[in-house]
């Protein structure tokens, strides 16, 4: 679930997400060598915070990808064990309810075939087939967490999220599907503020395009179909997002070109 601008996320949004992410990844700690976190709660991980006043990651979701073969062996599917906790398999995603805000956790994975479409997991589980996912599992780091899961229990787990350039990847791909402003938001938020610096941030995306990665061809095409300038689609999308759709307003015109500058200069290094 994505909202068309920052405001629309609700102040709590991104606590339940963290509390979901820490009873997830404490009862599915038997698929844990076959999960890896991406997503919005990635993006949140990988990066520093912004400036007060400035537009932060944000999420409402919680997004694992998992290999193509994961298995908890005797010890359950991953649907049983979700829905001891409350959620709810929908068909393609599992959601859970608190109050009017809904929580959705959605799995994604890679057939080194496929580019489109989904595939059955052991347990019966008809997931998404993403381009990406398998280097995002290949390529990750170890993020410890402490917090309160659903259940109000303190709480501190090492989560396995996925590294920078397959990140990148992940996000320029689901751009280019949807064209959704958040993406656009994210792809710059990671790169800009990614917690080892901006360089290594381009560094790891090249290092994409060496290593095989699946998703690249897309996403190099998405920068430059979508990221060449100032009004392409990618950074006026990211320019909406943060300026609340205020960014075709003459009175905001300047903060709204830097924006889109921004995403173009970006756009031009991860091109190479």
């Amino acid at each position: 679930m994505k909202h068309d601008t920052f405001d629309k996320y609700p102040p709590g949004g991104l606590d339940l997400a963290q509390q979901a992410l820490l009873t997830t990844w404490d009862c599915l700690s038997d698929y844990r060598e076959d999960l890896v976190l991406v997503g919005g709660l990635a993006v949140r991980l990988l990066t520093h915070r912004a400036d007060e006043g400035l537009p932060d990651a944000v999420t409402i979701d919680v997004d694992f990808g998992i290999s193509i073969g994961a298995s908890g062996g005797m010890y359950g599917s991953i649907k049983q064990t979700l829905s001891g906790h409350g959620f709810r398999w929908d068909g393609n995603r599992f959601s859970r309810e608190f109050g009017e805000m809904p929580l959705f956790l959605d799995l994604l994975t890679d057939d080194d075939k496929a580019d489109v479409g989904s595939a059955v997991l052991d347990d019966s589980l008809s997931v998404s087939i993403v381009p990406g996912i398998s280097r995002a599992l290949a390529q990750s780091r170890i993020v410890r967490i402490s917090g309160t899961t659903l259940l109000g229990v303190e709480q501190t787990e090492d989560v396995r999220v996925a590294e920078i350039g397959p990140m990148l990847v992940l996000k320029l791909n689901a751009f280019a599907g949807r064209k959704a402003v958040k993406d656009a938001h994210d792809i710059a938020y990671l790169a800009m503020n990614y917690l080892d610096g901006i360089e290594d941030a381009i560094a790891g995306f090249a290092e994409e395009k060496t290593a095989g990665n699946r998703g690249m061809k897309r996403a190099l095409q998405t920068l430059q179909d979508h990221f060449g300038n100032a009004s392409a689609q990618g950074p006026m999308s990211c320019a909406a997002f943060r300026m609340n759709n205020e960014h075709l307003l003459v009175a905001r015109a300047d903060e709204s070109l830097q924006i889109r500058q921004q995403c173009v200069t970006l756009a031009q290094a991860l091109l190479g």
